[in-house]
């Protein structure tokens, strides 16, 4: 094969950067980009779900928390780096509030967890 049957490095390079650009352009909305301040789970809590919800578990006391689905739908979404307002909506989206109580008892929650030292900012 003459050396111009071969695609030139650079010609290679470009197409894997185009690749690469369009790829990542296509996931950004499926990665976690949690914002610097967003809130998270305290580093020796973890978090997992059950058939009944979920269980959060704090390492150092070795305290079980038990969460309904509702309790266990918004740490999934702080997981996934809801914070303020931002919660809220997305709750709001996947879930119909009929009794408009969502949001009051999604914060309420969110301060519990807050005030056991299970979440921070």
């Amino acid at each position: 094969m003459s050396p111009q049957e071969f695609p030139s490095r650079d010609r290679i390079r470009r197409e894997m950067e185009e690749i690469s650009e369009r790829e990542s352009s296509d996931a950004a909305p499926c990665l976690n980009t949690r914002k610097e301040d967003a809130m998270k789970l305290a580093p020796f809590v973890k978090f997992r779900e059950e058939k009944f919800g979920a269980v959060l578990f704090e390492t150092r006391s070795e305290k079980v928390y038990t969460l309904s689905p509702t309790g266990a739908a918004v740490v999934r979404e702080l997981l996934a780096g809801a914070d303020g307002a931002d919660l809220i909506t997305r709750l709001k989206a996947k879930y119909d509030d009929k009794t408009g109580r969502m949001e009051s008892e999604a914060k309420a929650f969110v301060e519990g967890l807050k005030d056991k030292g299970l979440l921070t900012e």
